[in-house]
Formats: C-alpha cells, sequence, structure tokens
C-alpha cells in the first residue's frame, strides 16, 4: 500500500493532477477520520473506490499499481459489509446526536426500570456478580462488572496519600 501513503508529489509527477482532478489518499482518509468527517460507513467506503479508481484511471487496469488499489478497496468493502449492523447502529447514533434528537428504549415488561442499579439488582440476586446497562452514543451495553464482594474497598484508615503503594493497598 506504499503509493497510497501520502498524495502524489506534484513536483515528481506533475502529470498526475492534470490527468486526476479528485486525488485520494490513505493520508487523507486518516485525516477525514480524525475530523469526523465520514457520517456514513458508503461515504468511506467510496473514498476508497476514489482511490481505486484515481489508480486504474492513471497507470491503467492491469497494473500493479492498480491491482493493489483494488485489493485494497475490496479489503474495505467487505470488512464494512460484514460489519454493516454495527455501522448501522453507529450511523443511528450519529445522526441523533447531530440533530439533538434522543430516543428512550423502550422497557421491557417485567422490568419497570432501566437504571443501572435497578438493572443490577433484577439481575441474579443471589449473586455477588452485577452488571450494568452503560449508554454511550445513543448505543446500549451491558457491561459485566464482576464479582464485587470479594474485593475488600476499606478507604476510611485516615491516610490521604494518594501514592501507588498507598492506594493498592487499600484495594488489595
Amino acid at each position: 500500500s506504499g503509493p497510497f501513503h501520502r498524495p502524489v508529489d506534484r513536483r515528481s509527477i506533475p502529470r498526475y493532477y492534470e490527468i486526476i482532478s479528485k486525488p485520494m489518499d490513505l493520508q487523507e482518509i486518516g485525516n477525514k477520520i480524525s475530523k469526523y468527517s465520514y457520517k456514513t460507513a458508503d461515504a468511506f467506503v467510496a473514498d476508497f473506490e476514489l482511490m481505486k479508481n484515481n489508480a486504474i484511471k492513471f497507470n491503467g487496469a492491469d497494473t500493479i499499481i492498480a491491482n493493489e488499489a483494488t485489493s485494497i478497496y475490496d479489503y474495505v468493502k467487505k470488512e464494512v459489509a460484514d460489519n454493516k449492523a454495527k455501522f448501522n447502529a453507529m450511523e443511528e447514533a450519529v445522526e441523533d446526536q447531530m440533530s439533538g434528537s434522543k430516543k428512550r428504549k423502550k422497557l421491557s415488561k417485567g422490568n419497570k426500570s432501566s437504571s443501572p442499579k435497578a438493572k443490577a439488582a433484577a439481575t441474579d440476586k443471589g449473586s455477588t456478580s452485577r452488571t450494568a446497562d452503560v449508554v454511550l452514543d445513543g448505543i446500549t451495553t451491558t457491561v459485566d462488572l464482576g464479582d464485587i464482594s470479594a474485593t475488600d474497598f476499606n478507604f476510611d484508615d485516615g491516610d490521604d496519600s494518594d501514592s501507588e503503594d498507598s492506594v493498592l493497598g487499600k484495594i488489595r
């Protein structure tokens, strides 16, 4: 993927910019990711397709560079397709966040509360293993908090030190 890491050098290959009107490379894709420019997985894949089409247009369809660009595009397209449900959920969460609307998750018939404390209490009443529902950008995930009774958290020993030994000693 070496030829695609950075923009084509204008000094070395000035003809490229005469032929290619919309250049694309992995550095630009990374910049767009960093700036949260992709609102959909399809927009992300489209930039890989543009990079592939540019390589084919400039170098020819049966060249090593065109074949490498095609392999990169095919890989990205397959990975996105294989994870489409996750991308759809993220896109929906981004859209909700951008529009300022909040969706309320419908509560199941047997559970009247969706708070983490209520969920932990409702989950496995006889055990000390607890879970909590964590909502991040509109996506709910159940997190296993583990066996909380096995740990003795004693923070009332009067020692205000935050040194590693002091903190670890309190947790052990």
